[in-house]
């Protein structure tokens, strides 16, 4: 490996560890409950998802079926969250955002357009050849964590 990979691994690295702790950190959104990274992230699936069920919850957010639970009853022990069941099918469990899950929710994306708009600022200044070529190379990244994430 050249010293320019190792370079950029080494920044990687960094950048994944500073964003974990930064992610990681639980803090208020709007309401007088603290909210960890898993409740938020989940929160907002809800509400970008309203009437979503346990197993897409799961797809969306990378996680097994088995963990959803725990942070499900976090969310509505807080009333961030309802839960229903439709007429025709009244195994499904569908959630959706309480008007408290709301007020969080939207303090959520707005700690995200903060956080993330000097990152946009950078992505928004390369043209498209190589905001494709980072894309791909980003995408070539995931998937080889993802296969390394099996062994």
């Amino acid at each position: 490996m050249g010293s320019q990979s190792e370079t950029i691994i080494d920044i990687m690295t960094r950048i994944i560890n500073k964003a974990s702790s930064l992610m990681t950190e639980p803090r208020h959104f709007g309401t007088d409950d603290i909210l960890y990274a898993s409740e938020i992230h989940m929160l907002d699936v809800i509400g970008r998802n309203p009437g979503i069920n346990v197993t897409e919850l799961a797809d969306k957010l990378g996680i097994t079926k088995g963990a959803i639970p725990k942070i499900i009853r976090k969310l509505l022990d807080k009333d961030l969250i309802c839960r229903y069941q439709t007429k025709d099918n009244k195994k499904m469990v569908l959630f959706e955002l309480t008007a408290k899950g709301c007020t969080a929710f939207q303090h959520h994306i707005e700690w995200h357009q903060k956080f993330d708009s000097g990152i946009m600022q950078k992505l928004d200044s390369l043209d498209k050849t190589e905001l494709l070529f980072l894309s791909n190379i980003m995408s070539d990244i995931e998937k080889y964590v993802d296969k390394i994430k099996q062994v």
